[in-house]
């Protein structure tokens, strides 16, 4: 399953800055880096980038800030939207919103939600794992009896996790 997704720098810059390898922002970097999660780019998005994670209070390498730069040109799609006249607590935010609306089914990752539209697809980094792990499992058929009376109390947990979070997801953008 290929997701496109746009990502917002501050889970990027969560994922170089934090030692936690099994933490959610890393964990998207890796799907980045495996292509389950196509980034959707553009020249805006990777200036926001760049010129984030070189700022001297993150103390970021340039070879890391190069990393990132290739990752994201490599495994990323790019996508010129149209700039609408929606107004953002952080005008930066507006590129990111228009690309990831340029895609139906895409998301936008962000650590920041508050600063967006409430949307079902705009996600926590927790969220989109909980939404990718809930596919790795429905891809493998649950819904048929056999493959249930399979499922290891960890995979049950999983699912159940993942099935909260888009709960949340969808009752957060009801109320708004």
């Amino acid at each position: 399953m290929k997701i496109h997704a746009v990502i917002d720098t501050n889970v990027i810059v969560s994922a170089i800055l934090t030692h936690n390898q099994e933490s959610p922002t890393k964990l998207i970097l890796a799907k980045v880096r495996n292509g389950q999660i196509t980034p959707m780019i553009n020249p805006a998005i990777m200036e926001e980038y760049i010129d984030v994670l070189s700022r001297s209070k993150f103390r970021l390498k340039q070879d890391v800030i190069q990393e990132i730069r290739c990752l994201f040109e490599v495994r990323g799609s790019q996508f010129d939207p149209e700039i609408s006249e929606y107004c953002f607590i952080d005008p930066d935010d507006q590129v990111f919103y228009e690309t990831y609306r340029m895609v139906e089914d895409a998301y936008l990752i962000t650590g920041n939600k508050r600063h967006y539209p409430v949307e079902p697809r705009i996600v926590s980094p927790t969220e989109m794992i909980s939404v990718i792990e809930l596919a790795e499992i429905s891809s493998g058929n649950i819904l048929s009896e056999p493959a249930c009376e399979y499922l290891s109390d960890e995979r049950q947990a999983r699912l159940q996790r993942a099935w909260e979070a888009i709960e949340r997801c969808r009752r957060d953008a009801e109320a708004n």
